[in-house]
C-alpha cells in the first residue's frame, strides 16, 4: 500500500540495485581476504548474509518502478579501492535510502515490514559487520558520524506511555496480552526473595509440559543491548523459581548473549513474536550462510556440553528447570519423568 507521500520508488531502485550489486561484490572480496580464518570467515558470511537478505525484502515490499518516471540504476556495483572503501559506499548509499523512507507514513505498513524498517536491519547489518572485520574501526561508519539516532527503532510506538527511560511497563504490559491470548494468567513486576521478576504466568488449563510455568524479563530498550550478564540472571531466576524463561525486548543481543540463550534453552520473543498464535518454542538452530552445502548441523543440545563429570551418575541431576521433566530428543521437548525415585534428592532419608 502506498500514498501520496509515499516515495518515488525509482529513487529507491537508483540505490538499492548497485546497493545490492556491491554488497555481492564485497562479500566475495571478505571471504577471498580470511578464507584462511574459519571463525572470522563464518562471521563476516553471517553479516553479509543479515545484509542481502535484507535488502532483498525491502526490494520486494516496494512498488513496481513508476512507469512514466526516468530510472538511472547502474546494474553493476559501485567502484572501491579497498573493501573499507567499499564498505562506505554501501554505507553511503544505506543513508540515503534511510532519507528516502523518511515520507512512509506508519498506516501504509504492516509493522515491522516496511522499507524502512528492512534499511535499518541493512544498517544494522552493516555496523554489525564493521565490528568483526579486525582492520576496521566501528565508529568511524559513515552512517554512524551521523548518530545512530537516525535508525526508527518500534517508531509506531515511540511515544506511548511506558516507554520512557527506565520505564519498562508497556512492553511487560504487551507481553501480558500476549500470554493472556496463550492460556496463561499471570503477574507483573513480582519478586523473587530480593530480585524482580517482570512477569511471571501460569498456564490455567495445565498440559503437563515444563512451559505450564513461566517467568519473564522484559528488554524494551533504545540503547543498550543485551549482554551474557541479562542471560544469566533471567537464567538463574528460572531455576529457582522452577519456571521456564521468556525474554521479551525490543533491542539486540550480542553474539554470544545470543548463544546463551540458545544453549540455555530461554524463549527469546521479540513484538512481532507476539503476534504468534501460541507460545513460540525456544531456537535451536541458526541460518547458515552458506548455500547448497548441506554439512552436518548440530543443534543446541548436541553441542552446549554436559554437566560436569562427578555429577552426571547423580540421580536428578539434569538439564531441566522444572523438576519431574527431562529433556528428550535434539529439538526443545521435554517429558515427564515416569520413576519417583530417579528424581528423588540424593540427600533424601538420611
Amino acid at each position: 500500500m502506498t500514498s501520496d507521500d509515499t516515495p518515488i520508488p525509482n529513487e529507491y531502485y537508483e540505490q538499492l540495485a548497485p546497493l545490492r550489486e556491491t554488497v555481492e561484490a564485497i562479500r566475495h572480496t571478505l571471504c577471498q581476504e580470511y578464507r584462511d580464518d574459519e571463525e572470522l570467515l563464518a562471521a563476516v558470511r553471517r553479516q553479509c548474509y543479515f545484509l542481502q537478505q535484507a535488502l532483498h525484502e525491502a526490494t520486494s515490499l516496494l512498488p513496481a518502478a513508476e512507469p512514466g518516471a526516468e530510472c538511472t540504476a547502474p546494474d553493476s556495483p559501485d567502484p572501491y579501492d579497498d573493501y573499507e572503501d567499499g564498505i562506505r559506499r554501501i554505507e553511503s548509499r544505506l543513508s540515503n535510502c534511510l532519507d528516502y523512507a523518511k515520507a512512509e507514513r506508519a498506516a501504509d505498513y504492516r509493522y515491522g515490514e516496511s522499507p524502512k524498517d528492512k534499511i535499518e536491519s541493512a544498517i544494522k547489518a552493516t555496523l554489525s559487520l564493521r565490528e568483526v572485520l579486525p582492520d576496521l574501526d566501528p565508529d568511524d561508519s559513515y552512517i554512524g558520524k551521523f548518530g545512530a539516532s537516525r535508525i526508527r527503532t518500534n517508531a509506531s510506538f515511540d511515544h506511548v506511555h511506558g516507554r520512557d527511560q527506565g520505564d519498562g511497563r508497556w512492553l511487560e504490559y504487551q507481553l501480558q496480552r500476549a500470554l493472556r491470548r496463550w492460556g496463561y494468567k499471570n503477574m507483573a513486576r513480582q519478586t523473587l526473595f530480593s530480585l524482580e521478576i517482570d512477569v511471571v504466568a501460569v498456564r490455567e488449563e495445565k498440559q503437563h509440559q515444563p512451559d505450564d510455568w513461566i517467568v519473564a524479563q522484559c528488554k524494551d530498550w533504545s540503547t543498550k543491548t543485551i549482554t551474557p550478564g541479562d542471560i544469566f540472571r533471567l537464567s538463574t531466576v528460572a531455576f529457582a523459581c522452577r519456571a521456564m524463561p521468556v525474554l521479551c525486548h525490543t533491542t539486540e543481543l550480542t553474539d554470544r548473549a545470543e548463544t546463551l540463550a540458545r544453549q540455555l534453552e530461554i524463549r527469546v520473543l521479540d513484538l512481532d513474536d507476539l503476534e504468534r498464535a501460541e507460545l513460540p518454542a525456544p531456537r535451536i538452530a541458526k541460518p547458515d550462510p552458506d548455500l547448497d552445502k548441506w554439512g552436518a548441523e548440530y543443534r543446541v543440545r548436541e553441542n552446549r556440553g554436559t554437566l560436569p563429570v562427578m555429577l552426571r551418575p547423580e540421580p536428578g541431576k539434569r538439564f531441566s528447570y522444572v523438576p519431574g521433566f527431562k529433556p528428550v530428543g535434539y529439538g526443545s521437548q521435554y517429558e515427564p519423568i515416569d520413576d519417583e525415585d530417579e528424581d528423588t534428592h540424593p540427600a533424601a532419608g538420611h
